[in-house]
C-alpha cells in the first residue's frame, strides 16, 4: 500500500490483536505512517514475529484480553516504556460458530470479556494518559453483525460487537471535552484466516450480496483506521464506519 497523507510521527499506537489479520493490517499501516506501534496479542510468538516483520516501529507485548483486571497494568507499562499513548485501536476479538440454543453461560463470559469488555476497559486505561496530553484518538473494532445481527449462528458475538458501538456513542460524549476523539469500524467481509477456512462456495455466495462483488483486503480496510488516528480527523466523534463493499448501507 503507497503512504497515505494522514502522517503520525511522533505518536505512539497501541493496538489489540495485532498478531494477524486486521489488526496486524492496521498496525503495520500505522507504522508506515510514522507512528510507533506497541502490538498487543495472547500468542507471544506470533506478535514477537508480526512485530519483528513490521521492523523498529513495532514493538511487542504479549497479554491474555480476556484477564481484563490485568490491563491496567498492560496500559502503564506500554506508556512507562514508550513515553506517551496518543492512538488506541481496540480490534481484538474472536468469533467461534455458537448456535443461540446451545451456547453456555461460559461462551458468553469469554466473548463479552475478549469483544466487549478488554475494549471498555482498554479505554478506561488509556483515558488518564490522553487526558493529561490534552489529545487522544480511541478506534474501535465493531462487524457488520454488530450492525444488523448475526447471520450465521453468531447471536453472542453480535451482541458483543453492538455493545462496542453503543459504547463508543457513550464514551465519545464524556470525553470529548478532554480532546479524545472515540470511533468506531465495522468491517465486512475480509480477507482473514476465518474467510479462507470457509468452501468456496459459501464465499462466492457472500460475494453476490456485496455491491462490488468481492471481499475486501485488510490493507483496504486499515487505511480507514489512519484518517481516524490522524490530526486532520479533528471534528469527528462517536461515529461508526461501515467499511464492507457496500454490503450494508445505513
Amino acid at each position: 500500500m503507497k503512504s497515505l497523507p494522514f502522517r503520525l510521527d511522533e505518536k505512539v499506537a497501541v493496538v489489540t490483536g495485532a498478531a494477524r489479520g486486521l489488526g496486524r493490517a492496521v498496525a503495520k499501516l500505522l507504522a508506515d505512517q510514522g507512528a510507533k506501534v506497541a502490538m498487543v496479542d495472547k500468542n507471544n510468538e506470533e506478535i514477537s514475529i508480526a512485530a519483528q516483520e513490521i521492523g523498529e516501529a513495532a514493538i511487542a507485548y504479549s497479554a491474555d484480553l480476556e484477564k481484563v483486571d490485568d490491563l491496567p497494568a498492560l496500559v502503564k507499562r506500554i506508556h512507562s516504556e514508550q513515553g506517551r499513548i496518543d492512538i488506541l485501536v481496540n480490534n481484538a476479538g474472536i468469533c467461534p460458530r455458537l448456535a443461540f440454543t446451545e451456547s453456555t453461560p461460559e461462551n458468553w463470559e469469554t466473548l463479552m470479556n475478549v469483544n466487549a469488555r478488554s475494549q471498555y476497559f482498554m479505554m478506561r486505561a488509556v483515558h488518564p494518559i490522553m487526558k493529561a496530553q490534552g489529545h487522544g484518538r480511541i478506534i474501535n473494532v465493531t462487524s457488520t453483525g454488530g450492525r444488523i445481527g448475526s447471520l450465521a449462528n453468531a447471536s453472542i458475538y453480535s451482541g458483543t460487537k453492538g455493545a462496542i458501538a453503543m459504547f463508543t456513542k457513550s464514551v465519545a460524549r464524556e470525553v470529548a471535552a478532554d480532546g479524545i476523539l472515540v470511533n468506531c469500524v465495522a468491517p465486512g467481509m475480509m480477507d482473514t484466516d476465518l474467510m479462507r477456512n470457509l468452501p468456496k462456495e459459501r464465499i462466492d455466495a457472500l460475494c453476490d450480496q456485496i455491491p462490488l462483488k468481492r471481499i475486501g483486503s485488510t490493507e483496504e480496510v486499515a487505511s480507514i483506521f489512519a484518517f481516524l488516528a490522524s490530526d486532520e480527523c479533528s471534528y469527528i466523534t462517536g461515529s461508526t464506519f461501515d467499511v464492507n463493499g457496500g454490503w450494508l448501507m445505513l
